[in-house]
This record gives C-alpha cells, structure tokens and sequence, in this order.
C-alpha cells in the first residue's frame, strides 16, 4: 500500500475529494460537512498524512476520511510517504509548496494550475528534472472518459474545433484548454485573444497552421465542451463525469509514485501553461498576437 501525502487544499473540494477516494469517509461526518460524496475507491494507495496552514480543517478530512496523521509542518511528511499531493486551494500560490517534496526525490503531483507565471512553472519542473523527482500536473480532464470516447472515433485528423468552460481564464481555463490539448497534440505557435478579461475568447495556432478556438467566459454556468471536426466527421463533446476523470488521474498519479515515471511529459503542462498565461498577455494587448518561447 502506498502511502500518500496530502498538503493543503483542506477546506477545498480537490483535496476532499481525492481523500475520499483513496480513504473513503464517514458518511455522516462527510455529509454534515458537505464533503463531496464520491463513491469511487482507489486500490494500492492510501493518504496517511495531511497538512493544512488550517489546522483545524486538516483536521476534520482527517477525521472524515481517516487519516492517521495531522503534521504541524508539511516538511514533517517527507521520510513518511511515498508520494506527495499538493492540492488546489484556489490561491494559484499553492505550488510554491511543492519546492521541499521535490528536493527530497519524492513523486509529486502539483494541482492545477502548476502556476500563472511561466518562470516558475518552468523553475518547478526543472527543480524535478534536478533532484530525480517523479513529477506531473495537469487538468484532471487530460482523463475525462467521454474524450477516451471520442479518440477512439474515427474522425480523421482534427482540423479545426472550439473548447469551453466557465471561469477565470488561467485557474479554470485549463480545464478547456488541457481537454483540447489531449486531442490535437502539442505544438502550440501563437495565440490571439480577441476577447477581454472575463470573456476570453483565444485564438489558438498550431505549428501546422490549423486554428482553434478557447472560450472562457466567467458569467457563464458550469460546463466543459468542446466541438470537434475532423477529415472523417465531427463530434460534440461533452465532459460531465467527474468521479471519472478524478480516479483516473489518480490512478496515473498512483502509477507514478510506483514507477518513478510521469505518464505524460511535464513539457506538456508548461505548453499549455505558456499558451494560458500568453493568452491573458494578448487580451492585456488588446488583441495582440503572441507566440510561444519554445523550452530550451
């Protein structure tokens, strides 16, 4: 059984939500405290550590969830697990507390985003390559089911197609832009935001030269779609289940800590992070087209 540590996020729903899959819950306890309810289990991992700057909410996952260990300090978790989650907890500053893990050589998963700045998104990966972390961060809809679905349709070659969810351009925007991202592959040129913040509407270009369109509107209810069109036909997509795409990404992450090998190279996650920060560069520029800096 690996031993897994969860750092931050506890008044959150990422890292409830990730407790209970590993952990499962005390129904009541969860539901008197509006813990999200997944019913999934998750073999050969279980969180036996937590820390929170709140106490008092690692605490009661801790109690939710069963979790042995409440640590005073996160850096108290390294030497006792397997492998580290350092969970959302809608600062976008929660990657910072990925640095120690890292430097200790032990498999880390940094919730998304990895980080608004790609500075430091690329600092943290390349403190990963430095100290022989496994390391991986991502969208948990790189393993949505109903995309799964769609990839194995034959489609032909996407040519062009649009993707949209609700929400801040860079914390929720991922989510569609990383959906997108599974279906048409890296190789992202430049991108054109000819919208406004809080009403992004992204002109992305491909090195090939085919066109995509990123939609992220904060007025707009809860929803992750895309449209896709290919030389063979075309498909609406449409991701709604969560219990899915979560254990799925934490079996990937599982798969890392016993590995030692990412499932997916973290060039991806700066990619995708270059275009989301580029892209919020261009709306600022009223429109301007950026390109990307390819890593070197």
């Amino acid at each position: 059984m690996l031993r897994i540590g969860m750092v931050g996020g506890a008044k959150h729903w990422h890292a409830r939500s990730f407790s209970e899959m590993f952990n499962g819950y005390d129904a009541d306890l969860a539901r008197r405290h509006n813990f999200p309810l997944y019913r999934t289990r998750l073999e050969g991992g279980r969180v036996t550590h937590i820390w929170d700057p709140d106490r008092k909410a690692a605490e009661l996952v801790a109690r939710v969830c069963g979790i042995e260990n409440v640590v005073s300090k996160m850096e108290d978790i390294v030497g006792e697990v397997d492998g580290v989650i350092i969970a959302d907890d809608t600062t976008m500053r929660h990657q910072r507390r990925a640095v120690p893990f890292l430097q200790a050589g032990l498999p880390t998963f940094v919730d998304k985003p990895l980080s608004p700045s790609i500075d430091e998104a690329e600092g943290l990966v390349e403190l990963a390559k430095r100290c022989d972390a496994p390391f991986m961060s991502c969208s948990a809809l790189r393993y949505a089911k109903e995309i799964k679905e769609f990839l194995a349709k034959k489609v032909g070659k996407i040519l062009t197609g649009s993707s949209i969810c609700s929400g801040d351009l860079i914390f929720y925007g991922i989510h569609a832009l990383e959906q997108l991202y599974v279906c048409i592959g890296p190789g992202i040129r430049c991108v054109r935001n000819i919208g406004e913040e809080g009403r992004d509407i992204v002109i992305i270009t491909k090195y090939d030269g085919r066109k995509f369109v990123l939609t992220v509107y904060r007025e707009i209810s809860y929803l992750f779609q895309m449209n896709l069109y290919g030389t063979e036909g075309w498909w609406e997509v449409r991701v709604e289940d969560s219990d899915y795409f979560y254990s799925n990404m934490l079996r990937a992450f599982l798969k890392m800590v016993e590995t030692r090998e990412p499932p997916f190279p973290p060039e991806e996650t700066l990619e995708i992070i270059r275009t989301l920060v580029s892209a919020r560069i261009s709306a600022r520029r009223g429109g301007e087209e950026v390109f990307m800096i390819s890593p070197t």
